[in-house]
């Protein structure tokens, strides 16, 4: 009797509706790219990108990208305004990327992303960036892939995603920048998106203090970045260098290698008068894998070229430090140390007072592991 009851417990049980939140992808529009810029009146213009696959004889053919733009007084308001012009309901749940204008990026960026945190269907995952010059312009621009085989959504996260793996940009989104700027102790940077003619190039990083884009990184300073970063990549990270003026030809003076490891040591100390100081000290293994010169074929040619290269590495290192002492950027997180393990110190301090005037230095130890198939 009782195994009957249970059967016919469980069959009714079969029998019982649920109730979901469901979306109908054929009435949707799903953004993949997102850009949000502040007018001159204040309001804020959203951008976004909803590409329309078209269909061939033989599939899948090329990518119309459709944009839409709608102003509000806030990001939410422009959102519904941006629902509004599109024929079916407006989604973001799979957006790539959102791109901030450098104006929107130096006034209070959290004032803008407040809609993503509070959505829960929004794509915390999507990659975030800073735009030189508006973003409505990246997110509008018909660049040479995006006619073929891509959106502009698709383009531009493929675009970060292959800086990030060339450690020329920290790796960043939605999600891992929310506690950062919350953060008393710390800071922060995003990919800088330049703009050219028939693409668009990541060109180094945007560095913020707070809520706030206070400066930019260009060029090889953002591979060196984000080696003081510490952070573990099983990535390429590769830089050439100038190690010596001796040769006529230029080409002569540089060697460039990719590091295969790198490890960070980051030290803060405070002295019983409450100086604060800090050092970053890098040990990189690295292989040689291009030298002009050759002989490479002793231990002594390579030890001078590994105390050239750490010589040099050593004083881009402290350049970097130097520049976010002067933009009041903690992004390395000198501010967090002090508050773990040097807490009554952090409360007497005004640390945006602090930051830029203490003793803040680096040292880069290069060890060749490697130089090629050629002795």
């Amino acid at each position: 009797m009782r195994s009957v009851r249970l059967i016919s417990l469980f069959s009714s049980l079969l029998l019982l509706t649920g109730c979901w939140d469901q979306a109908q992808l054929n009435e949707t529009k799903l953004i993949r790219a997102a850009g949000f810029d502040y007018l001159k009146n204040g309001k804020i213009r959203n951008t976004a990108s909803i590409p329309q696959y078209l269909n061939t004889e033989s599939g899948a053919g090329p990518v119309n990208n459709q944009v839409f733009h709608a102003i509000g007084n806030t990001a939410r308001q422009s959102r519904i305004k941006l629902d509004r012009k599109v024929s079916e309901q407006v989604e973001a749940s799979k957006n790539l990327i959102v791109v901030l204008g450098e104006d929107a990026a130096k006034k209070d960026i959290y004032h803008i992303l407040d809609v993503f945190y509070r959505d829960p269907k929004s794509a915390l995952n999507a990659r975030i960036a800073v735009a030189k010059g508006k973003a409505s312009d990246v997110i509008s621009a018909k660049f040479k892939e995006t006619e073929t085989t891509m959106g502009i959504g698709q383009y531009l996260n493929e675009s970060v995603r292959s800086a990030e793996k060339s450690s020329i940009v920290p790796s960043e989104n939605i999600q891992t920048i929310c506690p950062v700027m919350f953060d008393p102790g710390q800071d922060f940077a995003l990919p800088y998106l330049v703009p050219e003619k028939n693409d668009v190039s990541v060109k180094g990083v945007a560095v913020f203090h707070g809520y706030k884009m206070v400066g930019t990184i260009f060029g090889a300073q953002g591979v060196m970045f984000t080696l003081l970063t510490g952070k573990e990549r099983h990535l390429s990270m590769s830089l050439t260098k100038k190690i010596t003026n001796k040769h006529k030809d230029r080409i002569m003076n540089f060697v460039s290698i990719k590091v295969k490891q790198n490890k960070r040591t980051f030290k803060v100390d405070v002295t019983p008068d409450e100086r604060v100081s800090a050092h970053i000290k890098l040990d990189m293994k690295v292989v040689i894998t291009e030298y002009p010169r050759d002989n490479l074929t002793t231990q002594k040619k390579i030890h001078s070229i590994e105390q050239a290269l750490s010589k040099t590495l050593t004083k881009d290192a402290n350049a970097i430090l130097k520049e976010l002492q002067d933009m009041n950027s903690d992004a390395f997180g000198v501010g967090r140390k002090l508050i773990a393990f040097h807490n009554p110190t952090w409360k007497k301090l005004d640390w945006n007072k602090e930051y830029p005037n203490i003793n803040y230095t680096a040292s880069v130890n290069v060890k060749v592991i490697g130089h090629g198939i050629i002795e």
